[in-house]
């Protein structure tokens, strides 16, 4: 197999779907949050009707009160991806380069106005996990500090590039429904 690349910026929706990722981290992030919703959306329902029906206020306030938590909830992830995109403001500014080799990758930020590039080079058994998710190869290369590849910036087909991971961290890579 052939090494890729990946060339491109990364854009505000790239880091809402980390940020959204992070929050239910792991193989069915998708599933959990689709649950979550749905429970939320049944709960407000249900104490709304037995609210109306029983003319009970105490069921219509619980139904306020789990609104005001979903409307908190959608702020939250806002303002964390806002606070995100400021804390990496210098990697938003620049392009990202990604090598991917067989033994490990090489990542580069390369910035428009002349200042030095960044410069780091990762091998495979360094890494502690690498998910796929609908858009994104997301790569810990510790618990804290992630790569975020779009796949819209591959210079190969996301299969491929899936096929190529697999072969050389089929232990460490994970693919998210």
């Amino acid at each position: 197999m052939k090494p890729f690349e990946s060339f491109g910026k990364l854009n505000k929706n790239d880091y809402a779907a980390f940020v959204r990722f992070g929050m239910l981290k792991g193989k069915y992030h998708r599933v959990y949050a689709l649950l979550a919703a749905l429970a939320l959306t049944a709960g407000v329902i249900a104490l709304a009707l037995v609210g109306v029906a029983r003319k009970n206020k105490e069921a219509l306030i619980c139904a306020g009160i789990l609104l005001l938590c979903a409307g908190m909830l959608a702020y939250m992830i806002k303002t964390t991806v806002r606070n995100v995109m400021a804390k990496n403001e210098k990697a938003a500014r620049g392009t990202q380069h990604v090598l991917f080799g067989k033994n490990g990758f090489v990542f580069e930020l390369l910035y428009d106005k002349g200042s030095d590039s960044e410069y780091t080079d990762v091998l495979y058994e360094e890494l502690e996990r690498v998910y796929e998710t609908k858009g994104h190869f997301i790569i810990y290369i510790d618990k804290r500090t992630a790569i975020i590849v779009p796949k819209r910036n591959l210079r190969v087909s996301p299969g491929s590039a899936r096929e190529f991971l697999q072969k050389f961290i089929p232990d460490k890579f994970v693919i998210c429904v």
